[in-house]
């Protein structure tokens, strides 16, 4: 019945002499959308027009590009060989994140953060990806129609479908920006950041309308074709992760919509639905299969419902002069840049970092560089653009928005360590930074810990000029804490190195730095400070002639007064798993005694490591250098060996001295590579490390001889309260150990 009545209708409108317009409507489903693609393939090699198309979530990605003019083969390539991972991302690219930002990554690596926005409120944001980076992307993709503003007007008709968060209520985007048009429409809710359009607050379509059959029925074409590829309810289904969770709610809220949909379907709509079998949503790894899928699933039924559909040669011809065509955009001449900062932050600042002049061509690519570079700040939610013809001038408007915690960052990180050898500790810490105190970027950053670490500590931190390269930052601070030494590395005689003393350390002081922040990689800084050192502890003394013991209280206290100088690359694409850049410090000095202090001594200090990925494979060496000269340090400024990959096996502060070596070399292997979403998973490592080092003071010069061989073999992972080993170290002797850490070294 349904074949005779849409031969029956191609049949009429072929002696009006012309033929029936066809519709394309493509469901959501994550990466199975993939199918789309093939589908799309195959309807151009069977001759089939495609004269309008409506697409939710990653229908509306596929369908919004290809009606925009992007080929198929440029779609096929974008979804096999787009790292994905640097689009769906839950923070800032580190490479390219203000110096500052990258030492609050490395003090508190915990992914959990509060901010207090604009209005002085405390949020989350509102999305764990980042807009920013996929809306990059699609303006990218979409460069050719950015002045196409009626979606009629695309090389073929197109709809996008949303949904407004706050009512649950089907929205069809027509017209405006096809590139925030498709990002609406696949902004999964709680992943990515809702985008605001035409005053409605909008998330992923497939909430209200997975099967957008509706929308596409208000374009009236006289066929249209349906596929879905939304994922089937599974009651069975492993609810194991987070991400779990958020697919099977996905699954219950667009399943049921999908169903109501197909159920109500006519004669003249066609269902194809792709076998994507196992396939998940996430599996864009998979995209090259899938597609294929996509592909069969139209041999499987191109005989029995669409052969009719193909049109011969000189008629296929024709439309694709029409509708596939696509023309190049000419970049314009900008007559006027008008920037819309809705922020506290110098508008100095922001034209800064725009290479764009009124007067000269546009450089799109120039133009999303700058804007990536700007967002990078971690001083904006997002940073956009739009090009309009005012008055028959091409006025280009940058627009940018608050970040939720552009007054304000709160952070909590949480330390926990063992050794099993009865040495155990954990720490908690808050800190909270109050921005935007002035127009220049003032910040006053406060924090405190409790545990094994309990102190405070407090700075103003005040660029001193509009675009923050130059800075000053006086700080205060106390800490205290326990730590455990070995007898031998404070010359207490001792027949064991694995013994340990408990000390009860503290440190008191002011300091004043200024610095130049030389780019987003690359801080010197140098400073003033005065810094009171105590160390104390209860020793039990044996007298064998006597058979007697008791007990001796010992404390040294100083009082430091010096100057120092640092040189810090950071250029490390994850703070503590990183997969390429190097970071590196150079630091002096000069401790002086006339000014008030105890001591007397310069040193000098080298630490640098590097980074090399290739595959799944990264391979880290690691040299450390400590040299102290003109003079000697007291207990109180000893730098040591001992504990997880610094001489792994032996205890924390085995070994001590004025000046230390250390060189490792760190293998690792990454488990987990490239998984859809894996920005927010917590990605799993092996890895062994070789090192050697050792320890000496100025009068007793190191041998290669007293050099220490050590190495460890360890499982670790990324995690939401920051970094996690597990390990076994041993030495070159005897001495092995265990080692477990999550969260901040402190």
């Amino acid at each position: 019945m349904r074949i005779f009545i849409i031969l029956l209708l191609i049949t009429s409108l072929s002696f009006a002499k012309d033929r029936p317009k066809i519709g394309l409507v493509l469901s959501g489903g994550g990466a199975r959308g993939g199918a789309h693609l093939g589908v799309i393939k195959m309807l151009e090699k069977h001759h089939i027009p495609i004269d309008m198309i409506v697409g939710t979530s990653m229908g509306a990605f596929v369908g919004g590009l290809y009606a925009s003019g992007k080929d198929s083969l440029e779609i096929e390539k974008l979804l096999t060989t787009t790292k994905w991972n640097d689009y769906i991302s839950s923070g800032y690219d580190r490479e390219d994140i203000p110096f500052r930002s990258k030492q609050f990554d490395r003090d508190f690596p915990s992914k959990i953060k509060l901010g207090i926005n604009s209005k002085g409120k405390i949020g989350f944001q509102t999305g764990l990806f980042s807009r920013q980076n996929m809306l990059s992307l699609l303006n990218a993709q979409t460069y050719d129609v950015r002045y196409v503003n009626d979606f009629d007007n695309l090389l073929i008709p197109f709809r996008a479908v949303a949904t407004d968060i706050k009512n649950g209520e089907e929205v069809v985007l027509k017209s405006g920006s096809l590139s925030e048009a498709i990002y609406a429409s696949i902004a999964i809710p709680g992943g990515f950041q809702p985008i605001v359009i035409d005053g409605k607050t909008l998330v992923d379509g497939g909430i209200s309308s997975n099967l957008p059959l509706k929308a596409m029925r208000a374009m009236h074409p006289d066929i249209i074709i349906v596929v879905d590829i939304s994922t089937p309810f599974d009651k069975d289904v492993e609810i194991d992760s987070y991400l779990s969770v958020i697919n099977q709610l996905n699954n219950i809220l667009m399943r049921k919509n999908v169903e109501d949909t197909i159920s109500s379907m006519k004669e003249n709509e066609i269902l194809i639905t792709p076998e994507l079998g196992d396939i998940t949503p996430l599996d864009a790894d998979r995209y090259p299969e899938i597609i294929k899928i996509g592909q069969e699933s139209i041999k499987k039924v191109y005989d029995d419902k669409l052969s009719t559909l193909t049109v011969d040669n000189d008629t296929y011809s024709k439309y694709l002069v029409k509708h596939r065509t696509s023309y190049r955009f000419a970049p314009p001449i900008v007559d006027k840049i008008i920037i819309d900062n809705k922020t506290d932050v110098s508008s100095k600042l922001i034209y800064s970092y725009l290479h764009v002049k009124e007067g000269k061509s546009l450089d799109l690519q120039e133009l999303q560089s700058d804007l990536m570079q700007l967002y990078n700040l971690t001083l904006f939610e997002d940073v956009s653009y739009k090009l309009d013809f005012i008055d028959k001038k091409t006025v280009l408007k940058i627009t940018l928005t608050p970040s939720y915690n552009s007054n304000g960052i709160l952070r909590f990180a949480l330390g926990f360590e063992d050794d099993f050898n009865s040495n155990s500790s954990y720490s908690l810490a808050l800190e909270y930074i109050m921005r935007s105190l002035n127009s220049y970027g003032g910040e006053w950053r406060t924090r405190g810990s409790i545990g094994k670490e309990k102190g405070v500590y407090s700075e103003f931190y005040q660029p001193v000029n509009a675009t923050r390269e130059f800075y000053i930052r006086p700080y205060i601070f106390y800490k205290e804490e326990t730590i455990s030494v070995a007898p031998n590395a404070l010359s207490i005689q001792s027949s064991e190195k694995d013994n340990t003393l408990k000390l009860k350390s503290l440190k008191k002081g002011e300091a004043l730095a200024v610095g130049y922040n030389i780019n987003s990689s690359v801080q010197f800084e140098t400073g003033f400070v005065a810094q009171t050192d105590e160390l104390s502890a209860n020793l039990l003394i044996v007298d064998k002639n006597i058979s007697t013991a008791s007990y001796a209280h010992i404390k040294g206290v100083t009082d430091s007064r010096y100057f120092y100088a640092n040189l810090v690359i950071d250029s490390y694409d994850n703070a503590f798993f990183p997969t390429k850049g190097d970071y590196g410090k150079i630091s002096w000095r000069k401790e002086i005694k006339s000014i008030g202090g105890d001591l007397d001594f310069s040193r000098i200090s080298i630490e640098n490591e590097y980074a090399y990925t290739i595959g799944n494979h990264t391979v880290l060496p690691r040299l450390e250098y400590v040299s102290t000269y003109e003079g000697k340090s007291d207990i109180n400024n000893l730098v040591t060996l001992g504990g997880f990959a610094r001489l792994s096996g032996y205890s924390k502060n085995t070994f001590a001295g004025d000046s230390l070596g250390l060189f490792t070399l760190n293998y690792r292997y990454n488990v987990y590579k490239d998984a859809f979403f894996g920005s927010f998973s917590a990605p799993l490592y092996i890895g062994a490390m070789a090192e050697t080092g050792t320890t000496w003071n100025k009068k007793n010069a190191p041998f290669l001889d007293d050099l220490v061989f050590a190495g460890n073999i360890y499982i670790a992972s990324d995690t939401i309260l920051g970094p996690c080993y597990f390990a076994y170290g041993r030495s070159d002797s005897t001495h092995e150990m265990f080692y477990f850490s999550l969260g901040r070294a402190f």
